[in-house]
């Protein structure tokens, strides 16, 4: 005769029933639990039965513990500078292009600003003036060591002298900072020839990262021209789940595959409101140029509570306000109270009395809860 196969839910039932009828055959009494602790006994004919599956804790067998986190390489916050004139002008010429290497005084852009010549015309005034006002105090020192001229002609020649020299002097730094250099200077005092053009450099060697300029185009004072990323440490800055932020501390190590350790700076103390997910900012320790500004990439954190074993989030059962994993014993499993935090996708660390090495259920989890709360406990609804 050929027997017609059970329907799944009264399959799913024999398993419950069978494993509930090992829990009060083989159970340790109520008084004695304290004593020594509670066996769920199951053979191995149960256990195939019911598709129990263990591991061991400590070897998990997919993402070896650590959060994938995405992110993206980023210039180090002290690591970027910004090229800008204090003169107006028009963009003459762009010697550079966006996301180039340059070196320190690497030309990036020249203008043509007729500001600049009136400030050349007026340190040619302030200078004349200087040059002059200090020839007079000459003259008027030696008139008064000689008692021609009164100490208050003097004091009046000095006041004067040091005046024009302060106003030269303050005209002068202002083209030093608008980017003429001192050999600049020394040529238009010697021979009086102005310039409209500009030609400014690049202040430190670095990556251009930005560069919103084209020939005609009119730049006002003191407007950005260029951002540099200087050469250095990069950093990441990465999208972390709340429950990780709250596990990471400044100073966690953060790995970048086949680039090295980087060390978390900072965490954001808000959320992002588009996709709920908590800044972490991590520099680069030794980058060795294997990734690049704006690269995409995947990096591994890994937070470990002292003490913890890696088990799959799987094996983590509740029953009422407590946390357990089903220890594996020869004549089957003890229930073992434990306290757990998210240490990946599918990944919990796991602290209690659980040495690492622990054969713990993963799979047939809920048959072994049902068989140890009792088949129609209240526990068990």
């Amino acid at each position: 005769m050929i027997s017609k196969p059970l329907h799944p839910a009264a399959t799913r039932c024999g398993q419950l029933l069978l494993l509930a009828g090992a829990l009060v055959a083989g159970s340790s009494p109520a008084g004695a639990q304290g004593a020594a602790e509670e066996i769920i006994k199951l053979d191995a004919t149960q256990q195939r039965r019911a598709g129990v599956q263990t591991v061991a804790a400590g070897a998990p067998s997919q993402d070896g513990g650590g959060q994938q986190l995405a992110g993206t390489v980023v210039a180090a916050p002290e690591g970027t500078a910004v090229l800008s004139s204090i003169v107006a002008g028009v963009v003459q010429q762009v010697h550079v292009s966006p996301l180039q290497e340059v070196r320190a005084n690497t030309p990036v852009v020249t203008l043509f600003s007729q500001q600049l010549v009136e400030w050349q015309r007026d340190y040619l005034q302030l200078a004349t003036q200087a040059t002059l006002a200090q020839r007079k105090l000459t003259r008027d020192e030696a008139l008064f060591a000689d008692g021609v001229i009164a100490r208050s002609r003097l004091e009046e020649s000095r006041a004067a002298a040091t005046q024009a020299a302060v106003m030269a002097s303050e005209r002068r730094q202002a083209l030093r900072a608008a980017g003429m250099g001192q050999a600049q200077l020394l040529r238009l005092l010697e021979k009086q020839a102005m310039s409209p053009a500009l030609t400014l450099t690049a202040g430190a060697a670095g990556t251009l990262l930005e560069l919103p300029l084209s020939p005609g185009q009119r730049v006002e004072a003191g407007a950005p021209l260029a951002r540099i990323a200087k050469s250095g440490a990069l950093w990441l800055e990465l999208q972390a789940t709340p429950q990780l932020a709250a596990q990471l501390r400044v100073g966690d190590a953060v790995q970048v595959a086949g680039c090295g350790a980087a060390r978390v700076q900072a965490l954001s103390p808000h959320l992002n409101a588009g996709n709920q997910s908590v800044l972490v900012r991590a520099r680069m320790e030794h980058d060795g140029g294997c990734v690049k500004l704006n690269q995409y990439v995947q990096a591994t954190v890994a937070a470990k509570p002292a003490g913890g074993v890696l088990l799959p989030a799987s094996a983590l059962v509740r029953r009422g306000a407590a946390s357990y994993v089903f220890v594996q014993r020869t004549t089957g499993f003890t229930p073992v109270p434990v306290t757990a935090t998210p240490a990946g996708a599918d990944t919990m660390w796991i602290q209690g009395r659980l040495p690492a090495g622990s054969q713990v259920a993963v799979r047939g989890v809920a048959a072994i809860k049902g068989a140890w709360l009792g088949l129609g406990a209240e526990g068990g609804k």
